[in-house]
């Protein structure tokens, strides 16, 4: 479907004490998508949690720290756990798991505080293991005063100048040095280091030599960490043992905690609860039936409205001060899309998801997407590979991300072999059928009598064989990248032009569903009237100034462009105003845009060609070790061009939608349907 699901806006009244099972049955239909209660309505006030709600919030907590502390991630599980067996273990199970675990993780915890004070003491004992100098000679003197420190020079001349008594040890290096002077020439002294560019470094509390300090710290690391895998294997080994469980029950309680804590969304009286909801239209009547089988007459569904796609305002959201125009109710989007189209509202949804009254442009990107990726690749050589691929990702792969790309190179590849087999002709950047480049003085009649497979590097000239030239009877190789390059140029301006005549009729149909046909003709057909013209133009343009082609300007093509063009431009000027006539070069801009496709198979072309050319004409027919580097430079070549064509070919693609097409017609800006729904991957309801 080209729009979203139809979405009916519903009232649910309630006895409260039939809330829970209320909450039960609309979490199993799947097709409610509550509206957060405001609390100014006059007469209620929000719902308050279930009773339930602290009990399980509290050893949700308390399984989540469990979960920390035992690193437990998110993995499939190979069974699935029953709730019945989580409600009637968990208190016991909480119970024993913090017992069992907090020792274990108490002890991990502080031989990695251990391991941490000793490596810093480590790092700062460092630099003293490279003077001959025990810790404790650093400290406790009343008449003399250390320094020790890195230093950039040497400083032993000019402290030996500048003081008269010292004593002076360096490093190897001359990096870091350690000076002892009287008291009184203290300061002499550090003029001299600060000088040298002095930085002190403490010395580090302690006594003896610090290399042997050193030594006996890195004994005690090296018992640390044999300490700390011990844990690390024993934390393992509960994590194996109750990861399981603890998945499993971290998903029941989070169900548990979500559904009680859900009348904080509602709004409630003294006995009763009231629910907003948007609900599909086609799933009103199963839900209304589905309540009232199992709650009867104690809960009501009553139907507000049917939301229509024009624009409009619910008396109820209007206030004071606020125009009655500009408070425009959103019902969340449902798309009913399904595969392959369902497949690119991934790459819609990257830039918004669609509004509820307008068309979905998932339905454009699903066709125009792949055609464009075609274009661009146009090869049978990558085109199969692209299929493979995707085939390959759609049965592997899970997310929907990957799900995504996998079906862009399937369809891709499709359109890639299509345009590759008949409009190029080619596998690898090489032709099948026998390419002749005709030279100044030279005849086609007379090349290809002298070189009959052709004398440009082809599948026939390579095979020595004359491939055919068509397949079912329909023509290979009708164009040649690297050769038509001005035809391929003027066929990628009218792709433009049609796909934006798309986008401009599809901005037509949601201007006209929001607004009206008035707001739809002045905003929208205008621009495809001077589309029209601006095409008839073209052809006339062409002919004249390119094809110098015998034309005057009462050519039915000039006059039916201007018929065209010139009440387009003054409709557009009526609705729009002066921004029409900002907008004409940047519609320009957009058409000469889809050059690219044709930009883009040319430079894989030419790629092609220069690897072809290197490994098969200039390597391969040396034999030996050339052949083989020969074949090792045409796999790399193409394996780089084929990665390029995905990057490239799949990025253009997406730019010619996001910024050209799209701007036409696509608001976007709405509201995903985000109905009550349990998901579970590790628990089963028994």
């Amino acid at each position: 479907m080209l729009l979203p699901d139809q979405m009916t806006k519903i009232l649910i009244v309630g006895s409260k004490d039939r809330f829970k099972e209320t909450i039960d049955e609309l979490y199993r239909l799947e097709a409610i998508h509550p509206i957060d209660f405001s609390s100014e309505e006059e007469g209620f006030t929000l719902g308050s949690p279930l009773p339930m709600a602290s009990e399980a919030s509290q050893k949700l907590l308390k399984l989540r720290a469990v979960e920390k502390d035992l690193e437990v991630v998110a993995k499939p599980l190979k069974d699935k756990v029953e709730t019945s067996r989580i409600d009637k273990e968990i208190d016991d199970a909480i119970i024993s798991l913090e017992a069992e675990i907090s020792s274990a993780v108490e002890t991990r915890n502080q031989i990695q505080v251990r391991m941490h004070e000793q490596e810093n003491q480590r790092k700062l004992l460092e630099p003293f293991t490279s003077l001959p100098v025990d810790l404790d000679l650093y400290r406790g003197y009343e008449s003399i005063t250390v320094f020790a420190g890195m230093v950039r020079t040497d400083p032993e001349a000019l402290i030996n100048e500048a003081v008269h008594e010292f004593e002076f040890f360096k490093s190897t290096d001359g990096k870091f040095v350690a000076v002892f002077v009287r008291r009184s020439e203290a300061a002499e002294a550090q003029r001299v280091l600060v000088q040298q560019g002095f930085t002190e470094v403490p010395v580090p509390p302690g006594k003896g030599n610090p290399t042997d300090v050193v030594k006996g710290i890195d004994k005690e690391i090296e018992a640390l960490t044999t300490s700390l895998e011990e844990a690390e294997g024993k934390i393992a080994k509960l994590r194996e043992k109750h990861e399981a469980f603890i998945l499993a029950s971290e998903e029941h309680l989070s169900i548990q905690v979500e559904k009680a804590e859900f009348p904080l969304r509602a709004g409630a009286t003294a006995h009763s609860f009231v629910i907003d909801a948007w609900v599909p239209t086609k799933a009103l009547v199963e839900v209304q039936k589905g309540l009232h089988d199992k709650l009867g007459e104690d809960v009501h569904v009553e139907v507000l409205e049917n939301a229509p796609r024009k624009e409009h305002t619910h008396p109820e959201e209007a206030h004071p001060g606020v125009a009655e125009g500009h408070v425009v109710e959103e019902p969340p989007v449902k798309s009913s899309a399904k595969k392959p189209v369902s497949r690119f509202t991934f790459l819609t949804e990257l830039l918004s998801v669609p509004k509820y009254n307008e068309i979905d442009p998932s339905n454009v990107l699903a066709i125009t997407f792949p055609l464009f990726f075609g274009l661009m690749v146009g090869d049978i050589g990558y085109g199969i590979p692209f299929i493979i691929l995707g085939l390959l990702g759609l049965k592997k792969v899970r997310s929907n991300e990957w799900k995504t790309i996998s079906t862009m190179l399937f369809f891709g590849g499709i359109w890639a072999t299509i345009f590759g087999i008949f409009l190029f002709g080619e596998a690898f950047g090489m032709h099948f059928a026998p390419q002749w480049v005709v030279e100044p003085g030279e005849t086609l009649a007379h090349l290809k009598a002298l070189y009959p497979y052709g004398n440009e590097l082809s599948w026939s000239s390579m095979l020595q064989y004359n491939l055919p030239q068509d397949l079912f009877g329909i023509p290979m190789g009708l164009l040649s990248k690297l050769h038509d390059v001005k035809v391929l140029l003027y066929i990628t301006i009218w792709i433009g032009i049609v796909h934006l005549f798309i986008g401009y009729g599809l901005g037509f149909f949601n201007e006209m569903m929001r607004h009206g046909v008035k707001q739809a003709v002045f905003h929208k057909f205008s621009w495809i009237l001077i589309m029209l013209g601006g095409a008839f133009m073209l052809v006339f343009i062409l002919d004249l100034l390119v094809l110098n082609k015998p034309v005057g300007f009462d050519d039915t093509r000039f006059l039916l462009g201007l018929g065209f063009l010139l009440p387009g431009l003054a409709i557009a000027l009526v609705g729009e105003g002066g921004r029409a006539l900002l907008e004409l070069p940047g519609l320009a801009s957009n058409i000469v845009s889809y050059t690219r496709l044709a930009a883009i198979g040319m430079s894989k072309a030419g790629m092609a060609l220069a690897f072809n050319v290197i490994s098969i004409e200039m390597l391969a027919p040396s034999g030996g070790a050339m052949l083989v580097f020969g074949i090792v430079v045409f796999a790399l070549g193409h394996l780089t061009i084929f990665v390029l064509a995905v990057l490239s070919a799949g990025l253009h693609s997406v730019r010619l939608h996001y910024v050209e097409l799209f701007q036409k017609f696509y608001t976007g800006g709405g509201s995903k349907f985000d109905p009550l729904k349990i998901v579970r991957k590790y628990t089963a309801e028994r």
